[in-house]
């Protein structure tokens, strides 16, 4: 994984066997970044785990197969004390039929770019709201 990052934008190229969310948590721990807008990427990947989640916990769905990334979006947060990267993306197989979803997780085939947009001004954290952890932003002061 190579990376920069200024308070504009962190630029990500991830290798092949980089797990995505793992790897924008890691950089945005390392760039002191406590909340992003993941707004771009293109790449592929070997695998995906999606999840549905049902109202009570995640359906999951494992994708063994090298497909493209053709967009990847969400955000970065604070869930349980920990960065949680809050992923939806859209995959095209082989044959171009795209299948999307929530991402549990992507492993990289070859490369990926991904582009994130620290936020300054705003933090964002999860909050149960009697259903689920939902995100909870607040204005930094």
């Amino acid at each position: 994984m190579k990376y920069a990052a200024t308070d504009e934008i962190i630029a990500l190229r991830l290798s092949e066997g980089d797990d995505i969310g793992d790897c924008i948590a890691h950089v945005c721990r390392a760039c002191d970044v406590d909340s992003a807008v993941v707004y771009s990427a293109a790449g592929m990947v070997s695998s995906v785990i999606f999840g549905w989640y049902n109202g009570r916990d995640y359906n999951i769905e494992t994708v063994k197969e090298i497909m493209e990334l053709t967009a990847l979006s969400g955000n970065v947060s604070y869930r349980g004390g920990a960065l949680y990267p809050h992923l939806h993306g859209v995959f095209n197989k082989p044959d171009h039929a795209a299948i999307s979803g929530h991402i549990l997780q992507a492993v990289v085939f070859n490369n990926a770019e991904i582009f994130l947009k620290p936020l300054v001004t705003v933090t964002l954290a999860r909050a149960f709201d009697g259903s689920f952890e939902a995100l909870a932003p607040q204005k930094k002061l």
